[in-house]
């Protein structure tokens, strides 16, 4: 299912059915039980009927009942947007991790921005910041840059924070993650490295950041296998990524993957 198909299985259910609304409202803040959530449906449910007039004493009545959950959920797991399982004698819910984002678009949640990056060299720093710095697209509160181990040994300066303009209003946290040589590959064999297991590094260092973080992918200047494999994650979790045709605030354009 792509991105843009998910976007729009989530907006037809959630306009014809109240309930997967809320659902999926509840779950984007995190982990629930199913009592939780009919709880959170009952609590609408509650408030549409005295809004419509009906009496206190039988809107004091009204519960959801395990069946109308199960119907709904079920419906919400069948399509990949949630998952749930039995934990002792609760059953747990939560967002299936590629549907977060999603989810996000359609009920127009909003997250501090992480700006994942990769970079091929360090000369590559400053022009990166400066455009990150002054471009009016982005306004990220946490940068991931991915590097390949084997052109960022110790000795080499990762000095991106440094770039930083004094008069720059926009600061953030950054977080260096080197990609091992067995993954990449080595100059010296000539191996050119194993895209499945760099997209699992990858994909484990993003999704600790997935339910407090939105992200966006910059394609630009990273190594090639990086970039592969930010591309396919962007596709498998619906993340914007993009590429931009020079790091100009004022003279560039932005393709989107």
């Amino acid at each position: 299912m792509t991105a843009r198909s998910l976007d729009s299985t989530i907006e037809d259910e959630i306009a014809t059915v109240v309930a997967r609304r809320i659902i999926l409202d509840q779950l984007e803040g995190g982990l629930k039980t199913g009592a939780e959530l009919r709880e959170a449906i009952a609590k609408h449910d509650k408030a549409a009927m005295l809004a419509e007039g009906v009496s206190a004493k039988k809107v004091a009545k009204h519960k959801v009942t395990s069946p109308k959950l199960y119907h709904n959920t079920k419906r919400l797991e069948k399509l990949g947007i949630i998952v749930s399982w039995k934990q002792s004698q609760y059953r747990l819910f939560e967002l299936e991790p590629r549907a977060v984002h999603p989810v996000r678009r359609v009920l127009e949640i909003s997250k501090p921005l992480m700006y994942v990056a990769s970079l091929s060299k360090p000369e590559d720093q400053r022009p990166f910041v400066q455009w990150l710095v002054g471009n009016p697209h982005f306004n990220p509160k946490k940068l991931m840059v991915f590097v390949e181990a084997k052109h960022w040994t110790r000795g080499v300066s990762r000095i991106v924070d440094r770039f930083i303009p004094d008069e720059g209003f926009r600061r953030w946290t950054t977080e260096w993650r080197e990609v091992p040589d067995n993954l990449t590959g080595t100059d010296e064999q000539q191996e050119f490295g194993n895209l499945q297991e760099t997209c699992d590094f990858l994909e484990n260092a993003l999704l600790t950041y997935l339910p407090s973080h939105d992200m966006v992918f910059d394609l630009t200047l990273g190594p090639s296998l990086i970039v592969l494999a930010l591309s396919k994650i962007a596709k498998d979790y619906s993340i914007p990524a993009f590429h931009v045709t020079m790091y100009d605030p004022d003279n560039s354009e932005i393709s989107y993957f």
